[in-house]
């Protein structure tokens, strides 16, 4: 009984510790994927064509041609508000491995600059050439 017993905890202790290796995975990808969208939507309202819709209506366009459960208007907008809080965010993408996002994403993302917080600006190439 005794080795029963002890294959039970072992199993509880394996499955406890793997589901909670998957939460902190999804959670940073979650992360990520929503500072993406704020800097996606925020690159295109400053530098789109159409500038005249911007806000409420270009969420709500784009929530109901994106067709993705979960990202409504509201939640965009948050998106937005979340890269615009925090632009330093894409410091964290030197430590996620190329294969993690596609390589369109990170050509756009190099294309680009951030400013940081003391006003420093940093060009995002550096930090894409830093992925590994």
């Amino acid at each position: 009984m005794n080795n029963f017993n002890k294959l039970i905890s072992t199993l509880r202790l394996l499955h406890d510790s793997l589901q909670q290796s998957a939460v902190n995975a999804v959670n940073q990808s979650l992360t990520i994927r929503n500072w993406l969208i704020g800097f996606y939507i925020v690159e295109y309202e400053q530098n789109g064509k159409d500038r005249a819709k911007y806000g409420t209506d270009l969420l709500k366009n784009i929530a109901k041609n994106i067709n993705i459960k979960g990202l409504t208007a509201p939640e965009l907008s948050r998106c937005r508000q979340f890269y615009n809080t925090y632009p330093q965010i894409l410091w964290t993408l030197s430590q996620i491995s190329q294969n993690a996002l596609p390589p369109s994403i990170l050509g756009t993302l190099s294309q680009k600059s951030i400013q940081i917080k003391d006003k420093t600006t940093v060009p995002v190439t550096k930090l894409i050439t830093n992925l590994s």
